[in-house]
């Protein structure tokens, strides 16, 4: 069984987490979905991550600092500065949410806020009732009504396709006074009376193994659902290589491929209608953004060109779709715009990223790392951006390891060793296999005891450390053939284990990235100890301790903590905030033309860098 762990519920999300003594609120958040703020890597000198906890503890002298005397007796705290010690509640304002509504909406250094700038808008318009002496035409009727409020001045004639007109007879007789729905010089539909039509945007970030998707309200940015799944494609191959290969290789590949998502996409659309309780047809425009790979197979584009040097996509300006042709049952005129690409497979989902953590303005040498099936990193200095992507394979998300497992019930995602073995599973009963994060911290522990060697050997039970805790000794064993496993449970029906196989996985994944870093930092002229700000984006990224992913050299170890930030899932943040702004979709495409994209493939040093980043690098103390 696991250890003993505490009820955490969030709101106003309402979702609840079952964590280990003395976890951190940010990682209680983290593994509820929630990504707080926390620009300072948790040294508590930011005041961002601000939540309010019930019975809250004594407050720490930081949070004496941040707070009034009143917010403290209100329960306000700081959550990088409070651990888990019992069943609590805790509110999370939207304010202390990276990639919230506040922040896609504020600019990073100014703190000013933009205005809403959806791709459609919508017009009050009155009109004259025709008569035998004004037979205007409908479509003309309104055009003249929108210029004269004002409304419209666009040059040329107001568009419509033949189904909105369509939509448009029935809709003027029934009130000549209403809302007008425009996008750039066109009308997408007329609804009669005094009340404004809801309008929505849905946004949705079509990751390698996870897609997410979130309902967005026009009039104000609110956020009003969000959903994800696994990304049903890995049936057909867990990473991007094999699943363009199964594109180009097999007959009626791509369709399948294609079908796949869309079926997925249109059940998450539908699935944030109804959470929200609104119409589809009030959903008026989307966004998505993915890798390269996700984004062609997405559109139904031949990923071939993706599969031979030198690796070429076969768009990169953002497309902009027919929703309905990206699976969404929506408005009928309503249009997805897809994200812009980079070069090779640095996509969409990274421009995205670079979006919302506005990257290229930041000062100071930063590094954006994206960990997850397809790695993505990329570094800003001096106003220049480098981009590559580094195949770190599917073990972050459980694949490929003996007993792997996704995060969900039963995984063990957090492994602590302080004389004897402590788990955390997900969930809270026996562990039914190792997920990501469990992986991540059970090779950093076994690292920073001595019990696993820098070059990822694991050591023959008779061959142990003899300073080794015995709860820890006790659980090397040999396997099957003849090699070594760590038992982390075993009930006799089930057995979950750390294999020397599962261990290479690790070495190859953390590797990748760590090759990845050592060669943009080299491009730009760079030493790592020149990096102030290492961004960890993507879902899974929000559960990596920083100990555990330096001691295995996933993440720089000679950089501080303060140093690393946790951002979560920017690229469903990036595109939340295209969805709401046509400024953002500019923008967006000039992050894309203007990083330089690396081949990491075509660098004479890559070979080597990766051969040395397969070493544990491992960490002294705590």
């Amino acid at each position: 069984m696991g250890e003993q762990t505490f009820e955490v519920k969030f709101e106003p999300s309402g979702r609840t987490v079952d964590v280990l003594a003395c976890t951190s609120l940010v990682e209680a958040a983290g593994r509820a979905g929630t990504v707080l703020d926390m620009p300072c890597g948790g040294a508590g000198t930011c005041g961002k991550c601000r939540v309010r906890v019930d019975g809250a503890d004594a407050p720490v002298d930081a949070e004496v600092n941040t707070f009034s005397p009143e917010e403290l007796a209100q329960g306000w705290r700081l959550a990088c500065r409070q651990r888990v010690a019992r069943n609590m509640t805790v509110v999370v304002p939207e304010s202390s949410v990276f990639g919230g509504r506040h922040q896609i909406l504020t600019d990073h250094d100014t703190g000013a806020v933009h205005d809403l700038e959806p791709e459609v808008r919508q017009a009050r318009v009155r009109m004259r009732r025709p008569t035998l002496d004004d037979g205007m035409p409908d479509l003309v009727r309104i055009e003249e009504a929108l210029r004269a409020s004002g409304a419209w001045n666009g040059e040329g004639a107001l568009g419509a396709s033949p189904a909105t007109l369509h939509r448009t007879v029935s809709a003027l007789r029934g009130g000549y006074e209403g809302w007008a729905l425009l996008r750039d010089g066109a009308l997408l539909d007329y609804h009669p009376g005094e009340t404004r039509t809801p309008s929505f945007a849905l946004a949705f970030d079509i990751g390698t193994t996870t897609l997410a998707g979130a309902l967005l309200d026009l009039s104000d940015g609110t956020e009003k659902a969000v959903v994800s799944r696994m990304n049903p494609q890995t049936a057909l191959g867990d990473d991007v290589i094999s699943r363009i290969s199964h594109a180009v290789q097999t007959q009626d590949g791509l369709c399948e491929l294609r079908n796949a998502v869309t079926a997925a996409v249109t059940e998450m659309a539908a699935e944030l209608c109804g959470n929200a309780g609104i119409a589809p047809d009030s959903v008026h425009t989307a966004a998505f953004s993915g890798n390269t790979t996700m984004e062609h197979l997405l559109c139904g584009i031949d990923p071939a060109p993706l599969s031979m040097v030198p690796f070429v996509p076969v768009f990169g300006r953002g497309l902009s779709v027919p929703a309905a042709d990206l699976g969404l049952a929506v408005h009928p005129e309503a249009r997805a715009y897809v994200f812009p690409v980079i070069g090779g497979f640095v996509g969409g989902d990274t421009v995205a990223g670079l979006l919302a953590t506005a990257l290229p303005e930041r000062a100071g040498a930063t590094l954006f790392v994206d960990v997850g099936t397809n790695g993505e990193i990329v570094l800003s200095h001096g106003g220049r951006l480098w981009a590559a992507s580094t195949a770190a394979g599917p073990a972050f998300e459980g694949a490929r390891i003996s007993c792997g497992m996704r995060a969900t019930e039963g995984a063990v995602e957090k492994v602590v060793i302080d004389g004897r073995l402590r788990l955390g599973v997900i969930g809270g009963g026996a562990p039914a296999g190792l997920c990501g994060s469990g992986l991540i911290d059970l090779c950093g522990q076994l690292l920073k005891c001595g019990a696993l060697g820098g070059d990822g050997r694991l050591p023959a039970p008779e061959a142990l450390p003899a300073a080794l805790p015995e709860d820890v000794a006790v659980r090397f064993r040999n396997d099957a053939d003849g090699g070594t496993e760590f038992v982390l449970s075993d009930d006799g029906s089930r057995r979950v284990s750390l294999t020397q196989r599962d261990v290479r996985e690790l070495q190859l994944a953390a590797g990748a990235i760590r090759a990845g870093i050592s060669i943009l930092l080299r491009q730009a002229g760079l030493e790592i100890g020149q990096v102030e700000h290492v961004l960890v984006a993507g879902g899974f990224g929000s559960f990596i301790r920083r100990d555990n992913a330096q001691r295995i050299g996933l993440l720089p170890p000679e950089l501080p903590h303060d140093r690393i930030v946790y951002i979560g899932n920017a690229s469903l943040a990036g595109a939340k905030w295209a969805a709401l702004s046509s400024r953002a979709r500019a923008r967006a495409e000039v992050i894309a033309r203007h990083a330089r994209h690396v081949e990491l493939s075509s660098d004479p040093e890559f070979a080597m860098e990766f051969a040395m980043a397969m070493y544990f690098p491992g960490l002294t103390g705590a």
